[in-house]
């Protein structure tokens, strides 16, 4: 299953409605800084039904709606549906999603046009596989984060993720399928580099260590690796447990900037080995990805400031060159 089709509607800094369309694959979507493109984001993962305000970049309700220019009266209603397809053939049937919200404050739930209470909506979705659509996006500045946190905090982090019961659950086969993962994609990423997921225990705290082994036997721990590759090692991590939560598709929002040149080359092998069995929607300014795109999604401002589609196409290397015009 993956996601075909995005329809939003008054939301955030659409004031049109504004359809999109999706390839199993990578999809890129980009567009100058400012433009909306995170919006697109948020707008799907509200429409799969995210409550806290904080992971779609609002601090109030009334920022869910567009706020109104001289040209488009403020929206008194905001919604966002979603098309998934249950197969890569054209024939494959399809389920759609909707979200819509009013400034009166109704918030309704819709799964082919038949309304759902919200946590109705939620349990059909885990039905559909969707139950951790939530989880799966990483944003620019979350990148480091995993890393970032001491040892116990990391397990409890990757234990939440994958909900797990305790943190005892956290060894044996899961440990050494994520390690494996992880492991795999880092031979993409420093190819020389040898990676290890250790787990420790301390004044009765557990906790778990990533350990790198860089060219010419230099021996790191997490908080010892340079920005590069810490943003490296910290997406590899990320992904490979998203790996276990088999979740359809993966929202990766400008996650390659700290990376070097060669990385980013490096990077490209990387992305295609997730792409394999997982839909990316990505947005990006970096031409290596955009070589990548299956589809690619242009997103330009009015002079208002309201976001508008400027084009879509399946990408092909006659079509790449154009990507400069927005």
């Amino acid at each position: 299953m993956y996601l075909e089709d995005v329809t939003i509607e008054g939301f955030k800094s659409f004031s049109e409605k504004t359809n999109m369309s999706f390839q199993p694959g990578i999809s890129v979507i980009i567009g100058n800084n400012g433009v909306g493109k995170s919006n697109i984001l948020d707008a799907i993962v509200w429409a799969l039904g995210e409550s806290d305000l904080d992971r779609i970049r609002c601090y109030s309700d009334d920022e869910i709606f567009f706020a109104g220019s001289k040209d488009y009266p403020p929206a008194s209603r905001a919604s966002v549906e979603l098309t998934f397809r249950k197969g890569k053939e054209n024939n494959s049937p399809t389920m759609k999603l909707r979200r819509e919200v009013d400034k009166n404050g109704a918030d309704r739930f819709f799964i082919e046009d038949q309304p759902h209470a919200s946590n109705a909506y939620l349990n059909e979705l885990a039905a559909f596989n969707l139950n951790h659509a939530l989880k799966t996006i990483i944003r620019q500045e979350q990148i480091n984060d995993i890393l970032l946190r001491n040892p116990s905090m990391r397990l409890e982090t990757i234990c939440a993720l994958l909900e797990l019961p305790s943190s005892d659950s956290f060894s044996g086969p899961l440990k050494d399928r994520i390690a494996d993962c992880l492991r795999r994609y880092m031979l993409y990423l420093i190819p020389e580099a040898a990676v290890s997921l250790e787990l420790l225990s301390q004044n009765g705290d557990k906790g778990i260590e990533v350990v790198i082994t860089l060219p010419g036997n230099r021996v790191r721990r997490a908080h010892q690796l340079s920005g590069g590759e810490k943003a490296i090692t910290s997406l590899a991590l990320k992904l490979a447990v998203f790996n276990q939560l088999q979740n359809p598709f993966y929202l990766l929002d400008e996650v390659e900037p700290s990376l070097d040149y060669t990385h980013h080359k490096s990077m490209q092998a990387f992305l295609k080995d997730v792409a394999a069995n997982t839909q990316l929607v990505m947005i990006t300014h970096l031409r290596s990805t955009i070589e990548l795109a299956d589809t690619l999604h242009g997103v330009r401002t009015r002079w208002d400031g309201s976001s508008f589609m400027k084009f879509y196409f399946d990408m092909d290397e006659r079509l790449l060159r154009l990507y400069k015009c927005c």
